[in-house]
């Protein structure tokens, strides 16, 4: 009885991660034909992104193309949806916050706003610590990729989809916030007046650095969504990275180095004016938040499947 269920029930509905896997590939499915169709409708054309998504994740569900399409073909979709969608979202009226994280600032910094303390005592034109600060900015993506790919060829099966999935859950957390409760970062706030000037520190030191045509597109509206300060997802991605190289018991050199990062990033965001310090605090308990969540999906699916197990005994 066991031998018939076993080969009734394929590899991929047996493991938690997988159905986890099928069950994103086929939201996702969902998404882009949402896409493909809003589109058509607004007369634009068939969208070559909305097809692509849609044809991977008909891959991924299938199992075409084995372990590379399975596992890398999530992690471009989800790219892709989170590109398509980041300016897409609808305009539900919602006032942008600029008071609550400066509030919330200065009383936990004795009245100060480390970010203005950081630029004063620190900022003096572009220089090593802004080239260093340009760096951690940007490893935000870069890093999780590189953490993804070490695993999935040095470590296969030891953290891979939880971290795709720990990455993808605290993101759409954080777009459901950025969504409900838009708020300004302290460039921003400081252009409106709220507080003392903010230096576009990231933005200046690209220019400075010959690289006009990135630099144009930093604090551009219409390039990304500028008012997605809580939760700081540059500080959430790390994090989530952290957790899954504890759990999994890998390196203690890539711990160090991911401990690394995620600090450098911290710091840079405060300072280069991207991110207050309580969004940082608050990226940190989104990606408790979801890695939590994911624990409980997890377990319900090992559940799940010892119940079947049982059955089929």
């Amino acid at each position: 009885m066991r031998r018939a269920v076993a080969a009734f029930v394929s590899p991929l509905e047996s493991s938690p991660q997988a159905v986890l896997r099928r069950a994103v590939a086929g939201l996702l499915f969902v998404y882009a034909g949402a896409l493909l169709l809003e589109r058509t409708v607004a007369g634009k054309g068939i969208s070559p992104v909305a097809v692509l998504m849609m044809t991977v994740c008909v891959a991924i569900w299938r199992e075409w193309g084995g372990r590379s399409v399975r596992d890398w073909g999530l992690v471009l979709v989800c790219f892709l949806g989170y590109a398509a969608g980041a300016n897409a979202l609808p305009d539900i009226g919602a006032g942008v916050h600029f008071t609550p994280q400066i509030d919330a600032e200065r009383l936990l910094f004795f009245g100060n706003i480390p970010t203005i303390w950081l630029q004063e005592h620190l900022h003096h034109g572009t220089g090593p610590l802004e080239v260093f600060s340009i760096l951690m900015y940007l490893s935000h993506f870069v890093v999780p990729g590189l953490l993804a790919s070490l695993i999935w060829l040095y470590w296969p099966g030891r953290g891979f989809g939880d971290l795709l999935f720990g990455i993808l859950l605290v993101s759409l957390l954080g777009e459901i916030t950025f969504f409900l409760a838009p708020t300004a970062p302290p460039w921003m706030a400081g252009d409106a007046g709220y507080i003392p000037h903010v230096d576009h520190v990231i933005k200046q030191g690209l220019f400075d650095l010959g690289l006009d045509s990135v630099a144009e597109r930093k604090d551009a509206a219409g390039s990304y969504n500028l008012v997605a300060a809580v939760p700081s997802l540059h500080a959430a991605w790390p994090v989530i990275g952290l957790l899954v190289i504890w759990k999994h018991g890998l390196p203690k050199w890539l711990l160090g180095a991911q401990a690394a990062q995620a600090l450098g990033v911290a710091f840079a965001v405060v300072y280069a004016g991207e991110h207050y310090a309580v969004d940082v605090f608050a990226g940190v308990l989104y990606a408790l938040v979801a890695w939590w969540i994911l624990g409980r999906l997890l377990a319900l699916g090992h559940a799940r499947l010892e119940r079947r197990r049982q059955t089929a005994s």
